[in-house]
């Protein structure tokens, strides 16, 4: 059925809506980074916040944030794979069951999983406290829906006849799994892998509930915040922290695009 012209310019004037609505805080960031003071318009033009940033701890701080993004991410693949691949292709008793359960999270505030682990960790490893181990586990459980849901989007899309004909051919449900099966899924892991990436990299209520003792660059910004309050250097901070995060995915991106094709265009 095709539209009337009017509700396609509806449509456009809607989506450019939602778009200035979405790139509106970056833009934002880049006026009050290249200014003197927090107002807009802006007024005085300057660029001494980039002078004023303590680079060193900034940089420190970041580095942990991706050590972060990395480690959880592998350890959210590692999960999620197997349990999308469980939830699409098989069938048992109480699989409904545990398919709405790992989506729990999307539907209670994650302060509560952090605040969680954070007190069971400290009625039986108290010295694990802020330790990176725990930010990462506490890191990653915000992310098993997206990435469990990524993962099985693209494993939907997949005909399991391929694999299927692997194993009548010979091959170990294994070996079909990681020859047949997970090519095929490539772009939806990847995906998944970046979304994991971004979404730990940023994170910053576990690492703050949890009183990180190496803070990531979130909790280091915030802490600059209650120090500082909102000021050009800040601005700066946020400017560079995106900039390095999706410069990252941005890169993944580009050495995986063949396997990307066709996924984001």
């Amino acid at each position: 059925m095709r539209l009337p012209r009017t509700v396609y310019i509806i449509l456009n004037v809607y989506a450019l809506i939602l778009a200035g609505i979405m790139i509106w805080p970056v833009l934002q960031m880049l006026l009050t980074s290249v200014t003197s003071d927090v107002v807009f318009p802006p007024q005085n033009f300057s660029l001494n916040a980039f002078n004023r940033v303590l680079w060193p701890g900034f940089f420190h701080s970041m580095g942990v944030s991706l050590q972060l993004g990395f480690w959880s991410t592998l350890l959210l693949i590692s999960i999620c794979l197997p349990t999308a691949y469980v939830l699409e292709r098989r069938r048992f008793p109480g699989r409904s069951l545990l398919s709405a359960v790992i989506f729990v999270p999307t539907i209670f505030p994650s302060v509560t999983y952090v605040i969680a682990i954070g007190v069971y960790v400290a009625i039986y490893f108290i010295e694990l406290r802020g330790t990176f181990p725990i930010i990462v586990i506490a890191t990653a459980m915000g992310a098993i829906p997206l990435v469990v849901r990524t993962i099985q989007g693209s494993l939907a899309t997949s005909d399991p006849v391929y694999e299927e004909a692997a194993v009548v051919m010979g091959a170990s449900p294994m070996q079909a799994f990681f020859r047949v099966t997970l090519p095929l899924i490539a772009p939806g892991v990847i995906t998944a892998a970046t979304i994991a990436f971004t979404f730990s990299a940023t994170n910053f209520l576990a690492p703050w509930i949890l009183g990180a003792t190496d803070p990531p660059v979130a909790v280091y910004i915030y802490r600059d915040v209650e120090r500082l309050g909102f000021t050009p250097e800040l601005a700066v901070q946020v400017l560079v922290m995106e900039f390095i995060i999706l410069g990252m995915v941005q890169g993944l991106y580009f050495v995986f695009r063949k396997q990307l094709r066709g996924v984001f265009t």
